[in-house]
This record gives C-alpha cells, structure tokens and sequence, in this order.
C-alpha cells in the first residue's frame, strides 16, 4: 500500500516555534507525561547533546510520520532518546491502518 499522508515538513519552511509545540504534543502523546514535562524534555535533550531545538522538534516529528529523512546528528539524538517510542506509534498506526 502506498503512504498517501502529506509531507507536512517539507511544507512548513525552516523549523520553527510551531514544530516545538507540534513535538510537544507527539511526545506527550506517545509518552503519556504532562507538557511542561515534554517541553523539558526536548529542551534538556537539544542542550545535552548539541543540536538546535528546534531540528531536534523537526526530527521527533518526521519520525512520528515515518518518514526517514537521511542520517543527521539530529536524527539520530531523536531516535537515541524516543525511538522506542515513536516506533511504538508507528507500528500501532499501521496496524490500524492494515
């Protein structure tokens, strides 16, 4: 089956604010945990490891989408800290979707 979902990155430009809050919201969702906690999260994780927050944000949600969008230092911090977790919620969308 063809992937028909849109690619809403390449559409928004540069990432931004609203990426932040858009991962914000992925990682509360596949998490469980409280937004303060979330953007903490993500703020903690960009510091700790070097990379721009909001890449960081940009990379948690093509993850979410199951897009694989190459082999950034970025890329690979999102899926060092939430991997698990996004692929969790990828193979439970497929298996709706199936």
């Amino acid at each position: 089956m063809t992937d028909r979902t849109p690619d809403t990155t390449a559409s928004r430009g540069p990432a931004s604010r609203t990426d932040v809050d858009i991962a914000t919201g992925v990682l509360v969702g596949v998490g469980g945990g409280s937004v303060a906690a979330a953007v903490d999260d993500l703020f903690a994780t960009a510091r700790d490891n070097r990379v721009s927050l909001f890449e960081l944000a940009r990379a948690v949600i093509t993850l979410a989408e199951g897009k694989d969008r190459g082999d950034s230092d970025t890329r690979r911090v999102a899926l060092a800290r939430w991997g698990s977790l996004l692929a969790a919620r990828s193979a439970s969308e497929n298996s709706v979707s199936a």
